[in-house]
């Protein structure tokens, strides 16, 4: 596993937030930002199934999409999940091309679950575009330069984070490794110097550690790089690549009961089945002659091999399907939609938006029932989407249950009070009821401004405030309306009917 793939494994697994393991609150949460504040808690107690669901009730805002989607992704990795996190992200950057914490995420599950350092080079060199001033920026895209033996661009990447951040022992301890790498010793010897020097600075200790032993064994330094294995550890006890780090070392050093042992730590404590530990284990096993551990292992690592290949057609079927019903919604082929998005729900029953999708495709071609259907499966997936409220509670409408649809409006509203339209279909039920007065309060306490609202809504304020025996309300009302819409023959109509 190359430098490369380490740091971005480090990018994968470290903390969300600084501190010792707290306590976290997951009963009292009910915003969206209340979830994002637990599972960056639980992700940093690396409670990752957990994490995973409050950080998808994080996605449910656009205050905190960007951070809860990030979040959701890395736990469905540790969830071994890494496709879906993938798909999940390519979703998501549709819409928010420009988000370096995204695209950094993407990068390195291109470089680690699909070995597609091509795209993930892509990725992390528009990256540095949208963050020039981010020094880890700098550092990722360096390890990717190395792997694609573009040495000048990674040297150049590397003295850029050095520059940002002289202080920083990550982004002199990844300096030092270019150097090692390059037979420029005293270069390398002066940068690992600095950087553990200032080690006890270091928000993740260990990885600079870990640079450092892998720059050794690189030389082939074993019994230097078991020991700055040794410290990694030390500092990071979970740490699968100073295991496998260590592991190696111990192979070299023909140590090869605690070279195994090392090697089982490190597929242990990594997220997804490690390869390289097995074939480690192979190797050792048939040094120390046991052919039956060896056949053991090699039967292991195929059938890894087997369900890898699985996931990536999988994978791939699931983008296709998804590249396929996209253009279709948006054409307006709802029926055909509808088809492909069936497809993509069986195949993977979690990926919630399809869900949304396919209950907008439904209710498009008057699929009441298959609408609702959907909805309630998305609203079970993601609670706390107002839009899922919302939309069921109109199918809901649609057939005819009043009682049915007002509290799933209410909800939608709770959770987002500007969607203007839920607020007018809920000031009708109220109107319709004859409760004019709760129909009035609904339109104009609003935190939207007067500027957002259109002709409809001033159209129903008037009709409920003279149903409601309010001329004067009515009346105001009416020239405001009309000073907006002087064309509008439809408002025009509704004030001469309440002069």
């Amino acid at each position: 596993m190359s430098l490369a793939v380490a740091v971005a494994v480090w990018l994968l697994c470290s903390p969300a937030i600084s501190g010792q393991h707290p306590d976290c609150q997951r009963s009292g949460a009910r915003t969206p930002a209340e979830h994002l504040k637990v599972a960056e808690c639980l992700a940093q107690n690396e409670s990752w199934k957990a994490a995973e669901e409050h950080f998808r009730f994080a996605r449910q805002s656009p205050a905190t999409l960007a951070a809860a989607t990030v979040g959701h992704a890395r736990a469905l990795y540790h969830l071994n999940q890494p496709y879906e996190a993938m798909l999940e992200l390519d979703e998501f950057l549709k819409n928010h091309p420009d988000s370096p914490p995204a695209l950094q995420l993407l990068a390195t599950l291109h470089a680690v679950v699909a070995d597609d350092t091509t795209l993930a080079l892509e990725l992390m060199e528009r990256c540095s575009r949208l963050a020039p001033t981010d020094s880890g920026v700098w550092q990722h895209l360096g390890n990717l330069y190395l792997v694609k033996r573009r040495d000048e661009e990674a040297l150049r990447c590397f003295e850029r984070a050095v520059e940002l951040t002289p202080q920083d022992p990550q982004a002199l301890a990844s300096l030092g490794y270019f150097y090692s790498k390059f037979d420029r010793a005293e270069e390398a010897k002066t940068r690992f110097d600095q950087a553990l020097a200032l080690v006890a600075q270091s928000s993740e200790p260990a990885v600079v550690w870990l640079t450092y032993g892998k720059a050794l064994q690189e030389q082939r330094q074993w019994v230097e790089s078991r020991s700055a294995y040794d410290q990694a550890l030390k500092l990071d006890p979970k740490s699968s690549e100073a295991y496998y780090g260590r592991a190696v070392a111990n192979e070299n050093l023909k140590e090869f009961d605690a070279a195994s042992a090392d090697a089982l730590a490190a597929i242990r404590e990594f997220p997804v089945p490690r390869k390289d530990g097995y074939l480690l284990l192979i190797r050792v096993a048939r040094a120390q002659k046991d052919q039956a551990k060896a056949a053991h292992y090699a039967l292991e690592l195929a059938e890894i091999d087997a369900k890898e290949a699985k996931s990536k057609e999988e994978s791939r079927i699931l983008r296709d399907l998804l590249f396929e019903a996209e253009p279709l919604f948006v054409q307006g082929r709802f029926a055909q939609a509808a088809i492909v998005y069936q497809e993509l729900v069986s195949r993977a029953p979690k990926f919630y938006e399809a869900y949304f999708a396919l209950g907008m495709c439904h209710a498009h071609t008057s699929q009441l029932a298959n609408a609702e259907e959907a909805f309630k499966r998305y609203l079970e997936l993601q609670p706390l989407s107002a839009d899922g409220h919302a939309s069921l509670g109109l199918v809901l409408l649609q057939t005819g249950r009043t009682a049915e649809a007002r509290p799933e409006l209410e909800r939608a509203l709770e959770l987002e009070p500007g969607m203007l339209e839920t607020r007018a279909t809920l000031a009708r039920i109220h109107a319709s009821a004859s409760d004019f007065s709760k129909a009035i309060d609904l339109l104009t306490k609003t935190p939207n401004p007067e500027a957002e609202w259109d002709e409809d809504h001033y159209i129903l304020l008037v009709s409920c405030a003279a149903a409601a025996k309010r001329p004067d309300e009515a009346a105001k009302l009416c020239a405001k309306a009309s000073a907006r819409y002087p064309s509008s023959e439809r408002l025009a109509a509704v004030c001469r009917q309440n002069p």
